[in-house]
């Protein structure tokens, strides 16, 4: 879908305006094949967003046989002149609005700070443009929504970046929980680390000429610069993160809402306790312990510490799946063939953003593992232990409405303001 006839860049530009953690990199060997086909075949494609994270995908899309990135975006320049030295072809951006102006931009891959992930693809997908968004999906939950529902309006081929969905680990483990290998499930446990940030005293620092700080805070508050707002240290501040409960709790929660069967709904009711540092400029929650309640009386527990992945327990048995890592009793549910006329879960073939590059060219999406409404609904998970934290108290969820049931202070906290021009 290109932008219509007539329209001006810069009055594409001034529209999009208006319409306003880790874990794992992307490999040439999960893309795709070392033959490439003429360029006519190619999906051209743009990075917005090229850190640590997204600097590793631009590497293997570069290598991939049937990707041209042809545009870079990045608010720090020296980031970007790194970047443009692994596709030399390719035209670098500081706005990410010249990106999604280019009318053979096809698709993109965005991997910015949290705060921006909802903005950038909503307004990617009104310009035409499929979208690799990586998680957490959102700050907010109305964003996740907005976002959800814009795919739907405009047909985008959209994954999340839950790359543990396209493991065969975690798709294993799913599916037998979803069988009742296990018998009646009654309780799940998910294990993360979560890290406070810095306590330290901090103070106004000047911003680095490289950098383009107004833009990198984007439609977050303003604030004075220091080092340890930006870059990686964005987690551990709560107006650009959901801290480590979104970070590591974006892939984890997100596997047990899919073993739970939770993917299109969520919990009825979330409480939790967690601490947050009284001096510094670093807020997020840590060391947190989190109960939610989802139909069924099925409890799970999100806790803090170095214990990971997530633990499904039922009447019969368990299982334990992290990466690289599965585990139950009986020992022989683990061998136990999923029958023609049971449950069969979505699985990736290709890799998990070898899958989405195969759906922006077929329009096929049947191994998309991690679409905008299941990364919606987990960062939501994610969202509302941080909301219960805040308040301190329990807190009962309507997830068809999304909304808390009869707690307007905690309906003011589904969404944030934001500065201009960026809105949702």
């Amino acid at each position: 879908m290109m932008r219509k006839a007539g329209v001006s860049r810069r009055d594409f530009l001034k529209g999009a305006a208006a319409a306003f953690a880790a874990p794992y990199v992307l490999t040439s060997t999960a893309l795709g094949a070392a033959g490439r086909p003429p360029a006519s075949e190619r999906i051209v494609m743009g990075a917005i967003g090229v850190g640590a994270q997204g600097g590793g995908h631009l590497g293997g899309l570069a290598r991939h046989s049937r990707v041209e990135v042809v545009a870079v975006c990045e608010v720090d320049r020296e980031r970007l002149a790194k970047a443009l030295a692994k596709v030399p072809n390719a035209k670098g951006y500081n706005d990410f609005r010249e990106v999604l102006a280019r009318p053979d931009v096809e698709a993109v891959v965005i991997a910015t700070p949290d705060h921006w992930h909802a903005p950038i693809s909503i307004v990617a997908m009104r310009a035409g443009k499929d979208v690799y968004c990586e998680k957490p999906l959102t700050l907010t939950i109305r964003e996740g929504r907005a976002l959800a529902d814009t795919a739907g309006r405009y047909g985008r081929i959209f994954q999340t970046g839950s790359q543990q969905r396209s493991g065969a680990e975690f798709h294993t483990a799913c599916e037998l929980v979803r069988n009742g290998r296990i018998g009646r499930l009654h309780t799940v446990k998910v294990g993360i680390v979560t890290r406070g940030g810095s306590n330290k005293p901090w103070s106004p620092q000047p911003v680095p000429e490289r950098l383009d700080y107004d833009f990198w805070l984007g439609p977050a508050p303003w604030a004075p610069y220091h080092p340890d707002r930006v870059h990686y240290n964005f987690r551990f501040c709560s107006d650009y993160s959901g801290g480590d409960v979104t970070n590591w709790g974006a892939h984890h929660l997100d596997i047990a809402q899919w073993g739970i069967g939770a993917d299109e709904s969520g919990p009825l009711e979330v409480e939790g306790t967690g601490k947050r540092n009284r001096t510094g400029l670093h807020d997020v929650f840590y060391n947190i312990n989190v109960t939610y309640t989802y139909a069924g009386d099925v409890k799970l527990i999100l806790g803090g510490g170095n214990s990971g992945g997530t633990r499904f327990e039922g009447t019969e048995g368990w299982i334990h799946v992290d990466r690289g890592k599965l585990e139950g009793e009986p020992k022989a549910v683990l061998k136990s063939k999923i029958g023609p006329d049971e449950i069969h879960l979505t699985f990736s073939k290709g890799g998990h953003m070898g899958s989405w590059i195969d759906a922006v060219r077929s329009r096929q999406t049947d191994h998309i593992t991690a679409p905008p409404e299941v990364g919606h609904r987990s960062a939501t998970v994610c969202h509302l232990a941080n909301i219960a934290m805040l308040l301190e108290r329990k807190l009962r969820w309507d997830p068809v409405k999304e909304r808390f049931v009869g707690d307007e202070d905690a309906n003011r906290c589904l969404d944030r303001p934001r500065r201009e021009p960026w809105r949702i």
